[in-house]
């Protein structure tokens, strides 16, 4: 989620809070000494700081930890977070895979699976996998990130994938990728996008495809 945010202007609020604390320490020290600056001050000073830089470093671990969720938690102020900051997609997701591939009769496969969110100011992982328990997939990479240019929302990841006991024609491992517009409408919100992998390539019978999930639980 960090990325969504403009890294500069968060470092820039964190160091002025932390200055503003570090110097209003330095300031009511040296106004209990009569105001004079020594190294013996200076060292006074930097014993009453220290245990200010670690709490602050504690309490900004914990807002951007847990800490963040009470806000998009709130009545209407939570939604203007979610729609027009950062949407907060913790939790399962339920959802279609309309595949390119077709089965031994020639029809469109279509799949149902789950994907499991967990993020926060410092990490973002995804959990998918097919709820038919055919194939396994773990996500190697993801990112959660707006575009400058239209203020979208998007959801994309990088994911390997095994087929325990594959078809004849099907491969036990493969690669793939997706990219996923968040759609946040007034009554949910929707992860929206195409896929598409290097499975069979070599047969000329890699797929592609429309995945479309909602939230289960929040």
């Amino acid at each position: 989620m960090w990325k969504v945010f403009p890294k500069l202007g968060l470092l820039k609020l964190l160091l002025a809070i932390f200055s503003a604390f570090f110097l209003s320490a330095l300031i009511l020290l040296m106004g209990t000494i009569g105001g004079g600056l020594s190294w013996n001050t200076f060292g006074d000073s930097f014993q009453l700081t220290a245990p200010i830089t670690l709490i602050f470093v504690f309490v900004i671990f914990v807002i951007g930890k847990w800490g963040w969720l009470a806000f998009w938690k709130l009545p209407f102020i939570g939604a203007i977070l979610h729609k027009s900051v950062c949407p907060n997609l913790n939790g399962k997701w339920l959802g279609e895979i309309h595949s390119s591939y077709a089965d031994e009769n020639g029809n469109k496969v279509t799949k149902e699976v789950e994907l499991t969110v967990k993020a926060d100011m410092f990490g973002f992982s995804l959990a998918l996998r097919s709820l038919d328990g055919y194939q396994e997939s773990k996500v190697i990479q993801s990112e959660l990130y707006r575009d400058p240019r239209t203020g979208t929302f998007y959801l994309s990841y990088i994911f390997e994938a095994s087929v325990p006991i594959p078809k004849e024609t099907d491969d036990r491992l493969f690669n793939g990728a997706a990219k996923l517009e968040i759609i946040v409408k007034e009554e949910n919100t929707v992860l929206k996008g195409t896929y598409w992998t290097n499975r069979a390539w070599q047969r000329g019978m890699n797929t592609a495809g429309l995945i479309t999930m909602e939230r289960r639980n929040s």
